[in-house]
């Protein structure tokens, strides 16, 4: 009875361990993916490049003008158009926020910006009927992500902008599954503390049976 006892205790502090080293691993894995994902957004937020304003310079010729210099965009440049519908901002003002995707990255257009009226022009010069969703035709996502970068963009930070991105993905999923794991223990594990648990039970059966059986005896005897 005594060893089973010690067998019980030295099995129930490995079951600790291993719990303790799981969940010790897993917030060390949330705690890296958290700050990977913190360092990343301040990475891709660093390179991001603004837009100053938007200006008509020859007929259907329009300049964007960023931090980084000035871009020239076409309407034959536009690929794909992302209107919403009027939104209140947290100061109450009626706001919509477009995106325009085009072959030198994307522009984001805000009706509260000074180049609003200028950004509509643009848009409708290719979308005249003000689609919530336009796009050239043989134009889809697939293809669209490789210019998924502010326009102004120096060509150079491009790759360093999408391994930023990439990275950021990344540490987002592990951290995720890792707190997945932190909170939902794996079904195997708690399959194996069944078949442990009725292991140590029928054990424990089998030496009460055998404590048992002396008594039995006497007790045949004595009734003889």
């Amino acid at each position: 009875m005594a060893i089973l006892n010690i067998l019980k205790e030295v099995y129930y502090f490995m079951e600790q361990d291993n719990k303790l080293g799981r969940e010790r691993l897993s917030s060390l894995v949330i705690l890296f993916c958290l700050t990977l994902t913190i360092l990343t957004s301040i990475g891709v937020n660093y390179l991001d490049v603004k837009v100053l304003n938007i200006e008509l310079i020859d007929r259907e010729l329009y300049s964007i003008i960023t931090e980084k210099g000035n871009v020239n965009i076409h309407p034959d440049d536009i690929l794909r158009i992302e209107r919403t519908y009027t939104k209140e901002a947290f100061t109450g003002e009626p706001v919509e926020l477009d995106k325009i995707y085009t072959d030198k990255g994307f522009v984001f257009l805000s009706s509260q910006a000074r180049y609003a009226e200028s950004g509509k022009k643009l848009m409708n010069s290719v979308d005249y009927y003000g689609l919530p969703l336009w796009e050239r035709s043989g134009v889809d996502w697939k293809s669209l992500k490789k210019y998924s970068y502010a326009v102004g963009t120096p060509a150079q930070q491009v790759p360093i902008l999408f391994f930023l991105i990439s990275l950021q993905y990344a540490a987002l999923s592990i951290g995720g599954i890792a707190l997945l794991i932190l909170i939902f223990p794996l079904r195997l594990e708690e399959e194996d503390w069944e078949n442990s648990s009725s292991f140590v039970q029928e054990e424990q059966e089998l030496i009460q049976e055998e404590q048992d059986e002396p008594q039995k005896e006497v007790l045949k005897s004595f009734a003889k």
